[in-house]
């Protein structure tokens, strides 16, 4: 792990993400704080933090007195979490301001960089989650922002798993085409509609993919 200025405990959090989404840590796969230290060079309070948030938002279960496990696929927290994003995103998008051409050139920017990259499904999930957090940064409502947030953590392991499986390493950009074409044309009701049914099938086919 490289070691930036950003907390040691938030670089910490990121990298134990980025193996699980990777599948590195496979679902179901013990994680112990003393052992993470040591391979990060780390003192053990922060990779413990790191384990307590990722545990709170849902991507491990802690187990008392044996550290903690990374959480199983589960079709019913998928369609939970999905069922929740579904009417959360198109709420903020609802209760933003304005989206002005420059929020919506930078949309259009992000949609073409995840339009080219191929090769690299977590890249492409990284880019999607900039896409949508560009797209609702206008909403006033912090709380809600901040919930959005964490809840899009547990969709992308199982996306990225999905996405291996299927030896898929790439993400459509039609869903996002069609909401900006929606905004330009001010028809924001529409946008937060096509942002539901996107939450709506995506929930779908992974529901149906997991046994």
């Amino acid at each position: 792990m490289l070691i930036t200025r950003a907390p040691i405990r938030d670089q910490v959090y990121r990298h134990i993400l980025e193996q699980v989404d990777r599948g590195d840590l496979p679902a179901g796969s013990r994680v112990r704080d003393t052992a993470l230290a040591v391979v990060l060079g780390v003192s053990r309070t922060p990779v413990r933090e790191a384990l307590l948030r990722l545990a709170g938002d849902g991507v491990l279960d802690a187990e008392a007195g044996r550290g903690f496990r990374v959480r199983r696929l589960d079709r019913a927290e998928i369609g939970e979490v999905g069922a929740m994003l579904g009417a959360l995103e198109p709420l903020a998008l609802e209760l933003s301001s304005e989206i002005l051409p420059e929020r919506l050139a930078r949309l259009e920017a992000v949609a073409e960089r995840l339009e080219r990259t191929r090769g690299d499904a977590l890249r492409c999930i990284d880019l999607d989650d900039e896409w949508h957090r560009i797209l609702l940064e206008g909403c006033p409502n912090q709380r809600l922002l901040r919930l959005i947030a964490t809840l899009r953590q547990i969709p992308r392991r199982y996306l990225h798993a999905y996405l291996r499986e299927a030896g898929r390493v790439s993400l459509s950009t039609i869903h996002h085409s069609r909401v900006l074409q929606a905004l330009r044309r001010g028809e924001r009701a529409t946008a937060a509609e096509l942002l539901r049914r996107r939450w709506q099938r995506g929930v779908k086919e992974m529901e149906s993919w997991i046994p």
